[in-house]
């Protein structure tokens, strides 16, 4: 049986449809259920537990062989995530699939790749099987953090400079997921998921503008006014304040990285960038 956690967000529910258009049954472990009302069936289990309370989350455990450790980004983010281990271990489960991110390192400057890198060393010291997933950036954030500057104001305003990033489609990302969860041969393995390309801002613009029939450009900002884009976006002050940190990792060339992870597990190509802004054109149109 599966395990699921962040079942709420743009991956989890991804992870979840995919399972369940392939016949997997799967128990999912939320902060409140209703919010999954939408996948409630035989196929699936939804159970209230809080990663801050260890007690909570025996339930969700019970007769689990796998579980997707997909970890709310948050200052305790690494606590969190050592109880879901330590309770797992407990209740016999043997194989823990960690979402995580390119670069993470228990030394990163940056806090989100700070948590992922202590999470993972816990991980892999507990005797667990384990596989680590490390996505790049999502190319679902020109949808939601950056999708109305673009769509408004015909610009696309980040602090990367000339840096390359190989943005990876999330849909490409839950495919991938969904094949480790039901596979075997993914034991203590660690996968980069990137996109197939490597690309930077002003090229991203030439390919919104030929996209949406309209000149988009690139606008370089500092790092404290994307933070505040992002606040504005609806962003809590906490987490942009990480974004802004993971960011000039970004632009020091850390998420220039192309790997064929993704096809290489599911047999197929990753989404190109073109085809992300065709699938999200009537979006990025829309007045």
């Amino acid at each position: 049986m599966i395990l699921l956690t962040g079942l709420t967000g743009t991956t989890g529910r991804r992870v979840a449809k995919r399972l369940l258009k392939s016949g997997h049954s799967f128990t999912a472990l939320l902060g409140d259920v209703d919010k999954a009302a939408d996948l409630k069936s035989k196929k699936v289990t939804l159970v209230k537990g809080d990663l801050s309370k260890p007690d909570s989350i025996k339930k969700a455990m019970d007769g689990i062989e796998i579980a997707f450790l997909l970890p709310p980004g948050t200052e305790n983010q690494y606590k969190l995530e050592k109880n879901f281990i330590d309770a797992a271990k407990k209740a016999g489960v043997k194989h823990i699939v960690k979402y995580s991110a390119i670069g993470a390192d228990p030394k990163s400057p940056s806090t989100i790749l700070k948590y992922h890198g202590q999470s993972e060393e816990y991980l892999k010291d507990s005797g667990l099987r384990y596989t680590l997933i490390r996505p790049n950036l999502f190319m679902q954030n020109f949808v939601n953090f950056y999708g109305q500057d673009i769509r408004k104001k015909k610009q696309l305003k980040l602090p990367l400079k000339n840096a390359k990033c190989a943005y990876v489609d999330v849909r490409d990302t839950a495919r991938l997921i969904k094949k480790v969860l039901t596979s075997n041969g993914n034991k203590n393995k660690t996968y980069l998921v990137t996109g197939p390309e490597s690309l930077s801002c002003l090229e991203l613009t030439e390919l919104f503008s030929d996209a949406m029939g309209k000149k988009i450009n690139y606008v370089e900002i500092k790092p404290k006014e994307f933070k505040k884009d992002m606040m504005d976006a609806g962003v809590k002050e906490s987490v942009a304040e990480a974004y802004s940190e993971l960011y000039k990792l970004v632009r020091d060339g850390l998420y220039d990285q192309v790997t064929d992870d993704i096809y290489k597990l599911t047999d197929r190509q990753p989404h190109t960038f073109e085809e992300f802004l065709d699938d999200n054109i009537k979006f990025f149109l829309k007045r």
